[in-house]
C-alpha cells in the first residue's frame, strides 16, 4: 500500500502537565524539618502536617501559578469557577521504597512538586484505568512495536529535581523504586473548586 499524507485524531486525550520550578534551598530545609510518620501501607514516610504549604507560602503561590495555567490556558476553563488547593503534605521514600498504584480522593487537579530527588530515587508512572478505553478493550492484548502515550498501558514522565507534575485526580499513577541510598522528598497536593456550575434548573454553587 503506497504510503499517503494522512491525518489522526488524538480524542480525548487525558493531559498531564509538567514544568519545571526551581527549588529554594529554604524550600528544602522546610521540607527536611517536617514531622514524619510511616504510612498505614509501611511503603514510606508522610508528613505529620496534611497542609504544609499554608507555612510555605511563595511555594505555594508558585503552584497555584502552575495550576491557573494547567486549567486556563490549556484545558480553557472560565474564570466562573476558582480552582483552590485544599491540602498538601510531603513524602519521603528511603532506598529500595516505593508508592503504589493510587489516586487522590475528594479533588480534581493533584499534583506533585520534586525538592529533593537525587538521580536514580524513582519517576513517576501513571496508569490506564481498566475501564478506560482509548483504543482496544483490555481483554484484547496486543504487541505493539513501540510504546508510546496512546498505546501504552503504562507511562512514564522522567523527573529531575524541580520538577512540577499536575493532572486529573482520577488518573492512578505510582512512583518507582528508589534504587539510591539517598532520601527522596516530594510534595504532594490536592484542588478543588468553588462558584456557579450550569444553568437555570442545573445549577449547582460551590462554595
Amino acid at each position: 500500500m503506497e504510503d499517503k499524507e494522512y491525518k489522526v485524531h488524538n480524542l480525548w486525550p487525558i493531559p498531564v502537565y509538567e514544568d519545571f520550578l526551581p527549588v529554594k534551598q529554604e524550600w528544602k530545609d522546610r521540607i527536611l524539618n517536617l514531622e514524619y510518620e510511616r504510612t498505614h501501607i509501611n511503603n514510606s514516610d508522610i508528613s505529620k502536617d496534611r497542609y504544609i504549604l499554608e507555612d510555605i507560602k511563595d511555594l505555594k503561590k508558585e503552584i497555584e501559578l502552575h495550576n491557573e495555567r494547567y486549567v486556563r490556558h490549556f484545558l480553557d476553563v472560565k474564570n466562573n469557577i476558582d480552582f483552590y488547593m485544599t491540602n498538601s503534605w510531603s513524602n519521603k521514600h528511603g532506598h529500595k521504597e516505593r508508592s503504589q498504584v493510587h489516586y487522590h480522593g475528594n479533588s480534581l487537579i493533584s499534583g506533585v512538586y520534586y525538592p529533593i530527588l537525587p538521580k536514580d530515587s524513582g519517576d513517576i508512572m501513571f496508569h490506564k484505568s481498566e475501564t478506560y478505553t482509548n483504543l482496544f478493550h483490555h481483554t484484547i492484548r496486543f504487541e505493539f512495536n513501540e510504546p508510546n502515550n496512546v498505546n501504552s498501558e503504562n507511562y512514564i514522565v522522567n523527573l529531575k529535581e524541580g520538577s512540577i507534575v499536575l493532572f486529573p485526580s482520577h488518573l492512578n499513577h505510582s512512583v518507582l523504586e528508589n534504587k539510591t541510598n539517598e532520601d527522596r522528598y516530594s510534595i504532594a497536593f490536592n484542588f478543588f473548586v468553588k462558584g456557579k456550575l450550569g444553568k437555570e434548573e442545573y445549577q449547582l454553587e460551590l462554595k
